[in-house]
């Protein structure tokens, strides 16, 4: 059972990594197009890749142990510490949905409907984002796009290492 928690992380990582490049690749484009530095972006183009992740955190974290990240070092730490410790453990809920409803594409669908319900719920109610029916368009569509490449890139990992894993 360890081996494969370890195989879901595992493949939660690869799928964080996925749509991190992702959201990179995007940051890029929208820069060319705009004829801007990346670091010139000032809008949001992605919850996932916002300010938004750190809000939502702070939020649990005040709540539960009377502390949050005060300074922008720290906001930044727990960006990443939440963006890959979140997008891989989570990964580990693929290998149960593989035991639970056996070969794709059912787990991967079921898994990709879980982590995109979990996103429109939790931005809105800990991290400060209207509600998804108020999201701009691209944002809800960058949304179902960015969780698409993390669920993919989770059940492909999966996959494969349980290939290898019997």
């Amino acid at each position: 059972m360890l081996g494969e928690a370890a195989r879901g992380v595992v493949g939660g990582a690869v799928g964080t990594g996925a749509m991190a490049f992702a959201a990179r690749l995007r940051r890029e484009a929208y820069a060319r197009r705009h004829g801007i530095a990346v670091s010139e972006i000032d809008e949001v183009l992605d919850y996932d890749d916002s300010e938004h992740v750190v809000v939502a955190a702070s939020t649990l974290l005040d709540a539960v142990v009377g502390w949050a990240p005060r300074s922008a070092r720290g906001r930044h730490a727990l960006y990443w510490v939440v963006h890959w410790g979140y997008g891989s453990v989570v990964g580990a809920t693929h290998v149960v949905l593989q035991r639970a409803f056996g070969r794709e594409p059912a787990p991967g669908l079921v898994f990709l409907a879980g982590t995109q319900a979990m996103a429109l719920g939790l931005f809105p109610v800990l991290g400060g984002t209207p509600p998804p029916w108020r999201w701009r368009r691209d944002l809800l569509r960058t949304s179902f796009v960015q969780h698409g490449i993390y669920a993919g890139g989770v059940a492909a990992t999966n996959a494969l290492t349980a290939r290898r894993a019997v």
